[in-house]
């Protein structure tokens, strides 16, 4: 019985605080909500191609990783010694456009990842 209570005071006061502060709740979504969404999504398909090309760069004669943001957006080139050989995420650019401005010191080998 005291169960029953207690969770019927809990769903009251849900309803109580969702109709004071949801207004509010919903205007602070609106402002920063959508945009923290966004920038979430988009780190985790930063981080998800990382993974993919230091996994990729582990099978290769030589392989390492250069970070790259030519077009604003986080791309990870993969190289074989010298030679870029796959771009993640997948890119229309061609690797010296890639690299164009890059600093190929920078290089991280796949076992240091």
């Amino acid at each position: 019985m005291g169960k029953v209570t207690s969770t019927a005071k809990v769903v009251g006061k849900g309803a109580r605080l969702a109709v004071k502060y949801g207004p509010q709740a919903k205007i602070a979504w609106d402002n920063g909500g959508k945009q923290a969404g966004t920038a979430a999504a988009r780190r985790a398909r930063s981080v998800n191609s990382r993974r993919k090309a230091f996994k990729h760069a582990a099978t290769v004669v030589e392989g390492s990783v250069l970070k790259v943001a030519p077009t604003g957006t986080t791309m990870y080139v993969v190289f074989a010694g010298e030679v870029p050989i796959a771009t993640y995420p997948k890119s229309d650019l061609t690797p010296v456009e890639l690299l164009a401005h890059a600093d190929l010191t920078k290089r991280i080998p796949a076992n240091q990842a």
